[in-house]
């Protein structure tokens, strides 16, 4: 007898041992995204949304040009008209194929659902009637990347996860690596890596600083160093200077700030910084560093520099980003290697797709 054999057959007219009658979900009203919906959609983010982050928003999404993606975002309704979940999404033709995929202007997609709507039926009826919606606009494959389980409500993302499962998704999962401060010494230094320690205290000594970009020029800066980093793969940043002064003085006043290293007063590094205060969780973007300055490891400096800052606001963690490529094929060994040296840990990012 299996462990939870006991629980199967009838209780109260419910069979625990059936699967869900699709024919019979009709509960969910899903309906296309118009822009007079956005003041409806973001306050839903922000009061409402257990799994949702201000990178889902419109007021974060409706950064990019008119034109630059083709939105095909949802909203998703129960029976009384409320709003139980949204789905920013846009249209991508591929040949034959019409594919509906996770936002491109965001990191993260896929269903964002409402506190009232986190039980593992309701999620699965609401993805059996986006299915339903989805092939009738002519969509032939659906690829969501998830919002990972740092960012969600304790609980949900699993839940998703299951739920993607149940109706034959196929997960393609991506190695993220964070820092845990909950099982982190006090000392920031003790939890790094021999090496990494002696170039910090090499820095140190040097006399670099670590402190907060507060002007255009010095965001400018960064924005010159990234091209530099970037150079080398021949990729160049997704946003101009511009954008990202946008992003700290207008658009995410209080959700994004930029960090530099220096020697006097040379800029050596620097990166961009989300703040995700609902689970107090941090997370690093476009960390570059002066090629010419390598010997020094300001990289180094950086990493134990915002390590500590965000350890002194109170953060429970911070995350630095996936180090594969080709939906998890991909593993850099190099950069998983030195996220570790920091005391890292790993979690999963998971991407999922199934032809509808």
């Amino acid at each position: 007898m299996r462990q939870d054999d006991s629980f199967i057959g009838e209780e109260k007219g419910l069979s625990y041992d059936c699967r869900l009658d699709m024919e019979a979900v009709s509960g969910y009203t899903v309906k296309r995204f118009q822009d007079e919906d956005a003041g409806l959609w973001d306050r839903f983010l922000e009061q409402e949304a257990v799994n949702g982050t201000f990178l889902q928003s419109r007021r974060f999404l409706n950064y990019h040009p008119r034109g630059r993606f083709q939105d095909a975002s949802y909203l998703i309704l129960d029976k009384k008209g409320h709003l139980a979940a949204v789905l920013p999404a846009a249209a991508r033709t591929e040949g034959s194929a019409r594919k509906l995929l996770s936002h491109p202007g965001s990191t993260y997609g896929g269903l964002v659902i409402g506190r009232k709507y986190q039980a593992v039926h309701k999620i699965i009826e609401m993805l059996v009637a986006c299915e339903a919606q989805w092939h009738e606009d002519g969509f032939t494959e659906v690829e969501m990347k998830m919002t990972p389980r740092l960012l969600s409500q304790t609980g949900t993302a699993e839940t998703l996860d299951y739920a993607a499962h149940y109706l034959g998704y196929e997960a393609r999962p991506e190695l993220d690596t964070y820092i845990d401060y909950g099982d982190y010494q006090d000392d920031v230094l003790k939890n790094l890596s021999q090496g990494k320690r002696t170039n910090v205290h090499n820095c140190l000594k040097a006399g670099l600083k670590a402190r907060p970009l507060e002007t255009f020029e010095e965001v400018d800066v960064l924005h010159h160093i990234l091209q530099v980093s970037l150079s080398k793969f021949h990729k160049q940043p997704v946003h101009t200077a511009e954008e990202l002064w946008e992003f700290k003085t207008e658009r995410l006043k209080k959700e994004c700030g930029f960090f530099g290293i220096f020697l006097e007063e040379k800029m050596l590094a620097g990166a961009m910084m989300f703040y995700f205060e609902k689970v107090k969780t941090a997370h690093t973007q476009y960390l570059c560093a002066l090629p010419e300055y390598a010997a020094l490891s300001p990289m180094s400096f950086l990493y134990y520099s915002i390590i500590a800052e965000m350890k002194k606001q109170g953060y429970r963690a911070i995350t630095f980003g996936v180090s594969t490529e080709d939906y998890g094929k991909i593993l850099n060994f190099g950069l998983t290697r030195n996220k570790e040296a920091y005391g890292g840990k790993h979690c999963l990012e998971i991407s999922y797709r199934k032809e509808v």
